[in-house]
C-alpha cells in the first residue's frame, strides 16, 4: 500500500467517502457483471458462506451491499427462499443492484442508506446481517457495527470480511530477492508490514478498481474486536482464507500467499440481551 496518500482519517468527511464510492461504483460493478470477481469467487465468498451455513428461511440485511453480487448469490442458493434486504450508501450501485437482480425482487429488496444510519430499517427484524469487504471503507465503522447489532434478532449473526487488518497496513509491500535471476524475475521472499498502530486512511485504487481511487481506513483488530464487544457480539469463528489448494499448485505465483494473509472473516453472535462484554 502507497504511503503517498496518507491522511488523519478526522480529514475526511463521512460524505467524501461516501462519494468516492458513487464516483467508483460503475468500475466496481464491472467487476461483477459476468462473472464473480477472482478473489470474492475463489477466496472469501466460499469462506462466508462456510461460516454463514444453511440460509434457507432467513431474514438477511447485505450492509453496503454494492451492486448486489452476494445478496444475489445467497437467492441462488436459498431457491428463492429467503428474504435479503441489501442497503449501500452509493446511489450509484443501487441503481445497478436495481437493475441487475431484477430476476430476484421476489426475495430481494434495495435500498440507498449509510450503514452508519440505517434509520429506515427496522430494529430486531433480521436473522443474519452480512457486510463483504466493506466495514474498512465505512469512516464511521463503530456507528455501522452498534446499528446492525441494533437491527438483528437476539442470537442473531453477523458475519463480515475485512482486508486483513494486520497485514495490509500503510507501507506493506512484498520483500523481494534482489539477488534472483533478473529473467526469471525477481522472487517474493516475504511480506512487510508497517504503521499498524497509527490508524491512518489511505485513497487508493483498491484491488475492485481498476482507476478509481477510494478510501481505505487502517484500523487495528483490536479496534474492530472492542467495537464488537461493546455492542454485545461475540466472536465464535474466523477464516483467513487462502487461494484454493489446485489453484496454488497449478500456478506457482500464488505460493507466496502462504507468506501473508489477504483477508479476515469473522462470524460473531450477538447476546440475547444485548449487553456489553
Amino acid at each position: 500500500m502507497s504511503k503517498e496518500k496518507l491522511v488523519s482519517p478526522d480529514a475526511i468527511s463521512q460524505e467524501e467517502a461516501i462519494q468516492g464510492w458513487n464516483a467508483a461504483g460503475e468500475e466496481f460493478a464491472s467487476r461483477f457483471e459476468r462473472h464473480e470477481e477472482f478473489f470474492h469467487k475463489h477466496m472469501i465468498n466460499p469462506a462466508i458462506l462456510d461460516l454463514l451455513g444453511a440460509v434457507e428461511g432467513k431474514a438477511v440485511l447485505d450492509v453496503a451491499c454494492g451492486e448486489g453480487h452476494f445478496s444475489r448469490k445467497l437467492a441462488e442458493l436459498a431457491k428463492g427462499n429467503i428474504r435479503i434486504t441489501g442497503i449501500d450508501a452509493s446511489e450509484t450501485l443501487i441503481g445497478i443492484a436495481k437493475q441487475r437482480n431484477k430476476a430476484f425482487s421476489n426475495c430481494i429488496t434495495f435500498q440507498v442508506g449509510d450503514a452508519s444510519r440505517m434509520d429506515q430499517v427496522p430494529s430486531k427484524a433480521f436473522d443474519i446481517a452480512i457486510c463483504n469487504m466493506a466495514l474498512m471503507f465505512i469512516k464511521r465503522y463503530e456507528d455501522a457495527i452498534r446499528e446492525v447489532a441494533r437491527v438483528l434478532k437476539p442470537r442473531g449473526i453477523f458475519v463480515f470480511s475485512l482486508l486483513h487488518p494486520c497485514f495490509l497496513t500503510p507501507g506493506s509491500d512484498w520483500i523481494m530477492d534482489d539477488t534472483s535471476d533478473a529473467e526469471k524475475g525477481k522472487k517474493r521472499i516475504g511480506w512487510k508490514t508497517d504503521n499498524y498502530h497509527l490508524r491512518l486512511a489511505a485513497r487508493d485504487v483498491m484491488f475492485v478498481c481498476d482507476t478509481q481511487e477510494t478510501y481505505y481506513f487502517c484500523r487495528t483488530l483490536e479496534d474492530y474486536v472492542r467495537a464488537l464487544r461493546e455492542q454485545g457480539f461475540v466472536l465464535t469463528d474466523l477464516r483467513e482464507p487462502l487461494p484454493p489448494k489446485a489453484m496454488m499448485e497449478r500456478k506457482p505465483e500464488f505460493q507466496a500467499e502462504l507468506k501473508r494473509a489477504l483477508f479476515l472473516i469473522m462470524k460473531t453472535v450477538l447476546l440475547e440481551d444485548g449487553a456489553s462484554l
